[in-house]
């Protein structure tokens, strides 16, 4: 039997951010999961994020899964978010960023601001539907092109997005984009985390990446 890679997660304690709902949803599909966050008896926004000692953890990780509103969450998360992707980098682990939206649509633009400064630490980048139409919107483009300028732009391997009503995954790489019909009603997270198993570490041209989206049963 073939081991599957291991996914480090960051995200709140209470694991109801989009990183935290991917990172279960691999563990599910049998991925090894290791969970950092702050102790139980320390309050996330403040927490001892010196404590982390991201080598260790990161050592030989294939993902590391992050979420985009954790930087709103104070200056220890969003600390703790930074030194996790720099420490990814030089362990070799690729950084998945789920981008999702704010209850607060004002807090979209500091958001959106801190995760280009990472741009090029990221190896996937996702967006769930809400947020991909909000961060259009800032950018007063379409949300197709808006995949393919951050692509182009911050040299993005893959930027990527699931429409759960309609079924269907956008997919931007370096070879080209596409769209895939997953036809099976899932959840954003149960699609991403089903495309990081099935995800071919080689070759990413368009069949590979179609066989990977198309949400299918492994």
């Amino acid at each position: 039997m073939t081991l599957l890679p291991s996914i480090v997660n960051f995200g709140h304690p209470g694991g109801l951010d989009a990183g935290s709902l991917v990172s279960e949803a691999a563990k599910l599909l049998g991925f090894d999961l290791k969970i950092l966050t702050s102790k139980p008896s320390e309050l996330f926004y403040d927490f001892n994020y010196g404590e982390i000692n991201w080598r260790d953890n990161l050592q030989n990780a294939q993902w590391l899964i992050n979420s985009s509103t954790t930087v709103l969450e104070g200056l220890s998360p969003k600390y703790a978010w930074a030194a996790s992707m720099i420490f990814g980098e030089l362990e070799g682990s690729k950084t998945v960023m789920v981008v999702d939206a704010p209850e607060d649509n004002s807090q979209i633009p500091e958001m959106w601001g801190l995760v280009i400064e990472k741009i090029r630490q990221i190896h996937i980048l996702y967006f769930t539907k809400k947020a991909l139409k909000s961060i259009s919107e800032l950018e007063n483009i379409t949300e197709n092109k808006l995949l393919s300028k951050i692509r182009i732009n911050g040299l993005v391997p893959i930027v990527c997005s699931y429409d759960e009503e309609n079924q269907v995954a956008s997919i931007v790489h370096s070879m080209g984009e596409l769209k895939v019909d997953v036809n099976k009603n899932i959840l954003y997270s149960d699609w991403l985390a089903n495309f990081l198993y099935r995800l071919p570490t080689q070759t990413l041209n368009d069949d590979a990446l179609k066989i990977a989206a198309s949400g299918a049963d492994s």
